[in-house]
């Protein structure tokens, strides 16, 4: 029973491969960051062996929020996500969305409501299997 678990959990945390298929073109988003006021901004690493890297911005633009990776670069993986999180660990987040390509520039619209003080990270999440790739601080 204990071997079970243990490849259970082994399979689990090997589940996100960067074989396995999430966008793979290039991003290259137009957004106009001429009158956007930079609220906070951080640098993305890889968590657990993934590669991930690239800024982040969250910029303020005509009363909305806007999350800007520029530049970015990840491995392919399965249901990757861009989530806002209140901490490291990503329990108590919200989602901006589906991860739109692998690399290059990309912007996520925040919701409206949300108060983006209370949020302190950014991560790139595989949410198909709870698995974390990539996180920056918001500073």
């Amino acid at each position: 029973m204990k071997t079970n678990l243990i490849f259970l959990m082994v399979m689990a945390l090997f589940s996100c491969e960067v074989e396995e298929n999430t966008p793979g073109q290039i991003g290259n988003e137009v957004f106009d960051i001429a009158g956007a006021v930079l609220v906070k901004e951080g640098v993305l690493a890889g968590i657990g062996g993934h590669s991930v890297s690239g800024n982040t911005s969250l910029l303020e633009k005509g009363g909305k929020y806007y999350l800007l990776l520029d530049p970015y670069q990840s491995q392919n993986g399965p249901d990757l996500r861009v989530y806002l999180s209140r901490n490291e660990s990503a329990t108590s987040f919200v989602s901006l969305g589906l991860l739109k390509s692998t690399m290059g520039k990309q912007v996520y619209t925040v919701p409206a409501g949300v108060d983006i003080y209370e949020f302190s990270h950014v991560h790139i999440w595989c949410q198909k299997f709870s698995v974390q790739f990539g996180r920056a601080l918001l500073n």
